[in-house]
């Protein structure tokens, strides 16, 4: 009896746990379910939309972009009878951008005619709601070109590609006249430039809304066009050069018949205007000379840093630019020019030393006498990387006892532009020792020079690379009125000036460490990585006036010390 009812007994406590484990639970399922029914679907969820719309922009400019690449590379584009195919491509490419920064000027940029085109119709009645037309002012809060120094760049370079582009247009009624479409293409070209350039000049740093579909299409349809110029004249480049060879040896009496074939083809003969009205080849190459290679070499170096601050923009974007935090807008720009002498003169006598060596690889040229010029050459480069090798060190070892933030002015775009300048190094000088022991292979006479030279050039980039990455990131400290390293600074700013110069000259002038003749390959991979080369240095010496002008600077600065303060040498400079 007594075992029945605790049976009973222990079957209504296992019903009652059930029902109540079952009252407890439903209403969270119930809940959960009534949560997801309530989510939005994807198609309507402010998230996805920008997902996709990032994910889209991405494609096309990944499409696009290998288009472009294989158009240029491609043989039967590159031949004469696709002319008009080859240069209607080129017109929509430029059309399309000029477009996309027609309308980021009137609607994201400048939108007050927008705005008051929307007032006027809503006065005449034909717009109800002025909420929902409007559009929003800029917000200028972004990344953009970083630094003055970089954007001071930009309009050099993009200048000097405009010029390139204006003298092509002049030529093309020179002679036989080209058919019109190539007048277009190079008008396109030019205005391109110029709008590209006044953007990254002054409006780099809005703030892009992540909603804007259009914007964001348009920036990565500039990054495809910036990475195809780049490659097109990469290509011409050589192009250019490996005529050239052909030609020195043509002239030198060993192959009279294959000069006549060049000089056909090429018309680097500056005497004769022989050109044929759909020619692709480039007019101005032919009537500039080697002036035209420096050109060239800017409107590399200008595609290459557009196509990557176009994507810092697309990059860098923000869901309510409104809503973004203020940054404050500075009117000037203070430079404390203190401790600057001793390594301001020493780079400008390592300048003088690299300018007398161009001048002396001149005469010996002249003179024929190109085994000579070439390794005054490379013992110019032994002496300069030997200096600078120890210079960074120097500097890491002086600058030790400064603090670390994180915080860097224009850190991404600085970062990307010095990893690409360090790629392009890098190929450049693997390739030559590439070439180097090859030619030792082959039991060929090789200076031992090349080797040196080569070895301590990979060595001396990779550690001023690293040292910039550190150093960009490296404060004084508030109490402290040392500043450890900036004669070391200053020295390595103006040597990198210097060697920006010096390898414009170097890789358009000079063959050092590389063989007369060498493949197609090895030919085309040199010529990309030869505008990297000079871009390198330009760039560094943008990061090294970066963190000369910002490492060294205290809390209170600007408020303790005045402009005619007769203790510290000031400079103001009015920001543009």
């Amino acid at each position: 009896m007594t075992n029945i009812v605790v049976r009973r007994d222990s079957q209504t406590l296992e019903a009652s746990k059930t029902q109540n484990s079952t009252l407890i639970t439903t209403p969270l399922a119930m809940t959960s379910d009534n949560n997801h029914e309530n989510m939005k679907r994807w198609t309507k969820n402010p998230e996805a939309r920008i997902f996709c719309i990032n994910t889209l922009s991405a494609l096309y400019a990944l499409i696009l972009t290998m288009i472009a690449f294989v158009i240029e590379i491609s043989p039967t584009w590159r031949s004469q009878e696709m002319w008009l195919e080859y240069s209607i491509f080129g017109v929509l490419m430029y059309l399309f951008a000029i477009l996309y920064f027609t309308y980021f000027y009137l609607f994201v940029i400048y939108p007050n005619i927008i705005n008051s085109i929307i007032y006027f119709l809503h006065r005449r009645g034909r717009i109800a709601s002025l909420h929902r037309w409007l559009l929003e002012e800029p917000v200028f809060n972004g990344e953009g070109a970083g630094t003055m120094y970089l954007r001071i760049g930009t309009l050099f370079f993009g200048s000097m590609g405009a010029v390139l582009y204006i003298t092509e247009i002049l030529l093309c009624f020179f002679d036989t006249q080209r058919n019109g479409i190539y007048v277009t293409k190079y008008t396109l070209a030019v205005a391109f430039i110029y709008m590209q350039m006044h953007f990254i000049f002054s409006n780099s740093k809005v703030l892009l809304k992540s909603s804007n579909a259009i914007a964001k299409f348009g920036l990565m349809h500039s990054v495809a066009v910036n990475l195809w110029t780049w490659l097109s004249i990469c290509l011409i480049k050589s192009d250019m050069k490996h005529s050239k060879k052909e030609m020195k040896h043509a002239e030198d009496g060993l192959k009279n018949q294959t000069a006549t074939n060049v000089l056909a083809q090429w018309s680097y003969n500056l005497t004769t205007n022989s050109f044929g009205a759909h020619d692709k080849q480039l007019r101005t190459i032919v009537k500039m000379g080697s002036s035209a290679n420096l050109l060239l070499t800017c409107l590399v170096e200008f595609s290459l840093i557009a196509a990557v601050i176009c994507f810092i923009i697309w990059k860098n974007d923000h869901p309510n630019p409104g809503n973004s935090e203020k940054k404050p807008k500075k009117q000037s720009v203070r430079f404390d020019c203190n401790g600057t002498s001793v390594g301001l003169f020493t780079a400008i006598f390592i300048h003088i030393i690299s300018v007398v060596v161009i001048g002396l690889h001149g005469i010996y040229m002249k003179d024929h006498n190109e085994k000579v010029a070439d390794q005054l050459i490379g013992y110019t480069d032994v002496l300069m990387f030997v200096i600078l090798l120890f210079a960074c060190l120097l500097a890491l070892f002086q600058m030790r006892k400064l603090q670390y933030t994180s915080h860097v002015h224009g850190e991404v775009i600085d970062d990307i532009l010095l990893i690409v300048g360090l790629a392009g190094e890098c190929v450049y000088s693997c390739a030559a020792i590439d070439l180097y022991v090859n030619e030792k292979l082959m039991d060929r006479p090789v200076p031992y020079i090349t080797m040196i030279a080569f070895s301590l050039r990979i060595t001396e980039v990779i550690v001023q690379t690293l040292f910039i990455l550190i150093a960009a990131r490296m404060r004084s400290s508030p109490l402290s009125n040392k500043q450890p390293g900036k004669q070391v600074i200053t020295f390595l700013l103006i040597c990198n000036i210097n060697l920006f110069i010096y390898h414009t000259f170097e890789t358009t002038e000079s063959s050092f460490g590389f063989p007369a003749k060498v493949s197609e390959v090895y030919t085309v991979m040199l010529t990309i990585a030869s505008p990297i080369v000079v871009f390198y240095r330009f760039h560094s010496s943008a990061c090294l006036a970066e963190i000369w002008k910002n490492t060294y600077l205290r809390n209170g600065h600007d408020a303790n010390v005045g402009p005619a303060d007769s203790n510290e040498k000031l400079m103001m400079i009015d920001k543009l």
